[in-house]
């Protein structure tokens, strides 16, 4: 029995875990409410759960709070620039209902902003992990993009799989409340761990750097 409840039970490690996503995922709902925070939120609930997944020890709420206030300028300068970048793409299709225009330049515009939103599914958990610009996370953010295609497809689905099924289902919006945003990302962590692994300098001793703290 004392067995059973030991911290080494992969049990009792999954309820910890499962109760660490679920805190997240409340936080992460209560950072996003004011949108414009959106862009922080998100990177900060990567920066815990990548933290989670190579099993680095620390305080779930403490270093959400910490990511989150170390990474806020320039998570929402980029989320601002994709969100600016997202009305002008809906505003393109409100255009072509309206007018209309050779398929050419209508295919062009939805593989652009398609290339538009795989940087954005790889920018914040890249951000979270890594100090540079503004420009360069960015232009980093794409390219991984397309080098690891096969992945950013396994991606895709993890995160967008919740948005299709939600509506279809309603009783399961508290499941949503509850994992929708964070599970998704704590899932996703194991492969921004390997893909992330083969970015990552290393110091003197073999010891990774630890790329997200800024002093």
């Amino acid at each position: 029995m004392k067995g059973l409840f030991s911290l080494d039970n992969p049990l009792v490690q999954f309820l910890n875990d499962l109760t660490d996503v679920v805190v997240l995922n409340l936080i992460c709902l209560l950072c996003c409410i004011p949108i414009v925070t959106i862009g922080a939120s998100i990177t900060a609930l990567h920066y815990v759960t990548l933290r989670m997944t190579r099993d680095e020890e620390g305080y779930i709420i403490k270093d959400f709070f910490r990511a989150f206030k170390q990474n806020f300028k320039q998570a929402t300068i980029i989320w601002l620039i994709f969100l600016a970048i997202s009305f002008l793409f809906f505003l393109d299709i409100r255009i072509f209902n309206l007018v209309d225009f050779p398929r050419l330049v209508i295919a062009i515009v939805y593989a652009l902003y398609f290339f538009v939103c795989l940087t954005a599914m790889y920018v914040f958990p890249l951000l979270s992990r890594f100090n540079n610009t503004i420009l360069n996370t960015i232009k980093n953010a794409f390219l991984m993009s397309i080098i690891h295609l096969l992945r950013t497809i396994l991606l895709a689905i993890i995160y967008i799989l919740p948005v299709f099924v939600v509506p279809l289902h309603g009783t399961l919006v508290g499941v949503w409340i509850l994992l929708g945003i964070s599970g998704p990302a704590y899932l996703a962590s194991f492969i921004w761990k390997g893909i992330f692994k083969r970015y990552e300098p290393r110091e003197e001793g073999g010891e990774e750097e630890e790329c997200a703290e800024r002093e």
